[in-house]
């Protein structure tokens, strides 16, 4: 049996509730920041329409699928000097989850 404790309680039960609260964070998922970059996809389709800011894609393989893309600042600039033709073939490579595209060639 342990005596006394800094305030007047046992030990043990000062130490119980900081024992809970790092079980508890152990346990709990915490989201860490990782350094690996977004994964990189292709979308690869005819032009509908291409503006300054964004384009919208058809699916070569799906003619009911069309997708817009905006641009990242880099490729806005890149767009502006030279716009892909309506009906031209492209492929957008965007970042995965997103409609950001860094590339159309």
């Amino acid at each position: 049996m342990s005596g006394p404790g800094l305030w007047g309680r046992p030990a043990r039960a000062r130490v119980t509730p900081l024992l809970l609260l790092v079980l508890l964070l152990a346990a709990s998922p915490i989201p860490t920041l990782s350094k690996d970059r977004p994964k990189k996809e292709k979308f690869r389709g005819f032009v509908v329409a291409a503006g300054p800011k964004a384009i919208s894609v058809k699916s070569e393989k799906n003619i009911y699928q069309v997708r817009m893309f905006h641009y990242t600042a880099d490729l806005e600039r890149r767009i502006r000097a030279k716009p892909p033709v309506r009906g031209e073939m492209v492929t957008v490579h965007y970042y995965q989850g997103t409609d950001l595209a860094f590339k159309v060639n």
